[in-house]
């Protein structure tokens, strides 16, 4: 086995069966080019979608399907496949209670309390903050209170996953992807809560400053616990949550794990167009546009596509950021990578930073092991929960608000609700009733993030003009029926009934001409 493949059964092994490669992407801004000459479109093709997958054709008839063979595609599959083969094998039923029965290899030890006590802070006043050189439209930000702490349940494994953009030579550096993960072992289930790096918060006994330098200033000034302690006080202050564990990796050589993988399939709801980041022979620099669809990435297409801004903004990255951390998980669960994570731990243990031992993350590999797509939860602290704001230096960052910020960080702490999981239980086929390409796929994939279990099957035509949903029973109860309105704006004149209470379908979805994956 080569030293790359070691790195990358590792790194996706380490915390839950490779959370940690959200931090592989770098995420710094791409450099501006002046004069592109090149535009190159990139369409989503059904090559992500294995051939071997097929299903019956549906009836022109209202009349559900019989029981449907084609399910979401390999990256998406929420049964644990022990063969290393990336091939899923179609169940025709979903089992609502499965059970799961991994044995780890060795003891797991008790947690130990980590959870930190905040410092006491010094009064402002006592620090001799001052602002220089501050340009003409700067408004002080006064120092905030602290915020309340969060009760995090003695039985939830909480790690803060971060990703450096430190070099071997340099003295300075930033964590420009935060992550912080909250596991429930019993459940399972993982809540995974991004915190964006220009969140600008008080360092405890520092300054304000964006959050990605908490972990510098705590090892240059030799802080209690060094930069992971700081971080650790700084997320205490300002969002009152406090991670027990952290693991932290650099950026240098690391695209490359997504090709070692053999590539993701990534659903691309929104197009995407920038630079893109390497020149040609000619030393020109292309324009890549990415339409929607599903599409089949490598390493440097996964990195772009991490990090591109110019269509966006910090936080759709950090969304998209999550999408390749998700299908990257998924791959190597499929892949079977957790039976050589032991033999890999001491051999590659100097190429992150972590203090977590063996046992844990042995037991998060179980864990990870056990988890469906709907026992994975995604939340980010974006738009709504912060303000714009230039600091005395001219820098772009955010402010946090604190009450639509806490609703955000409840969410991703609570243990999840029995709600999201009646709803796994609710089967929604879904008909790309359009000739675009690879619309079912993004409608499944927005179904599945909000923990339903969607089944693809052909539509009977082509030229809907609206969204349609076909409602398999008499009743809407139990349904989830609003809630899908909702999500793909169906008016009520578009809902229709079919008395069928003996299907396993409750819903399908049918997606017209209107239909707009961005939305």
């Amino acid at each position: 086995m080569s030293k790359t493949q070691s790195v990358l059964l590792t790194c996706c092994c380490l915390v839950l069966v490779s959370l940690l490669t959200v931090l592989l992407f770098n995420i710094a801004r791409l450099a501006p080019h002046t004069t592109p000459t090149i535009y190159i479109v990139i369409t989503p093709t059904s090559s992500p979608v294995p051939p071997t997958f097929t299903a019956p054709p549906a009836p022109p008839s209202p009349t559900p399907s019989p029981p449907p063979t084609l399910y979401i595609p390999p990256t998406w599959t929420p049964t644990f496949t022990p063969s290393p083969s990336p091939t899923a094998t179609p169940s025709p039923t979903r089992t609502p209670t499965p059970t799961k029965t991994p044995t780890p290899s060795i003891t797991p030890s008790p947690l130990p309390p980590r959870r930190p006590t905040a410092i006491p802070v010094t009064p402002i006043a006592e620090l001799e903050i001052t602002m220089t050189q501050a340009y003409s439209g700067y408004l002080p930000v006064p120092i905030p209170t602290a915020v309340p702490r969060y009760p995090i349940p003695e039985d939830a494994i909480t790690v803060v996953l971060l990703g450096s953009d430190q070099r071997p030579d340099w003295n300075y550096w930033n964590t420009d992807a935060i992550q912080y993960v909250v596991i429930y072992p019993d459940i399972p289930s993982v809540a995974v809560l991004s915190i964006p790096r220009d969140l600008y918060v008080y360092i405890p006994n520092m300054r304000m400053s964006r959050i990605n330098t908490a972990d510098l200033y705590g090892e240059l000034y030799g802080f209690d616990g060094g930069g992971f302690g700081l971080l650790n006080q700084t997320l205490l202050y300002n969002l009152g949550i406090t991670a027990d564990y952290y693991a932290m990796v650099n950026f240098d050589g690391l695209m490359g794990l997504v090709d070692v993988l053999g590539g993701v399939d990534v659903p691309v709801h929104c197009q995407l167009h920038d630079y893109w980041p390497i020149p040609d022979e000619n030393g020109e620099y292309h324009i890549l546009t990415l339409e929607p669809g599903l599409h089949h990435m490598n390493g440097e297409l996964a990195l772009w596509y991490s990090r591109t801004r110019k269509t966006t903004n910090v936080f759709a990255r950090e969304a998209r950021q999550q999408q390749i951390l998700e299908a990257m998980w998924r791959k190597a669960k499929q892949s079977n990578l957790l039976s050589i994570l032991p033999s890999l731990y001491e051999q590659t243990r100097d190429l992150y930073q972590t203090d977590l031992g063996l046992d844990i993350i042995l037991r998060l590999g179980i864990v990870a092991a056990q988890l469906d797509s709907t026992d994975v939860r995604f939340y980010n602290i974006g738009r709504n929960e912060t303000q714009f704001y230039i600091t005395g230096q001219g820098g772009n960052v955010y402010l946090p608000l604190w009450e639509p910020m806490a609703a955000v960080i409840d969410a991703a702490i609570k243990r999840p609700a029995e709600s999201r999981a009646a709803r796994a239980e609710i089967r929604i086929e879904v008909w790309n009733g359009t000739t675009l390409p690879d619309r079912d796929w993004l409608a499944a994939d927005t179904l599945t993030r909000y923990g339903y279990t969607p089944i693809v099957n052909p539509a009977d035509h082509l030229d809907y003009a609206q969204t349609q949903i076909v409602v398999f029973g008499s009743t809407a109860k139990g349904t989830g029926l609003s809630h899908i309105q909702q999500l793909f704006h169906v008016r009520d004149e578009n809902v229709s009934y079919v008395d069928n209470p003996a299907s396993d379908v409750k819903l399908r979805l049918i997606l017209g001409a209107d239909y707009d994956p961005c939305r």
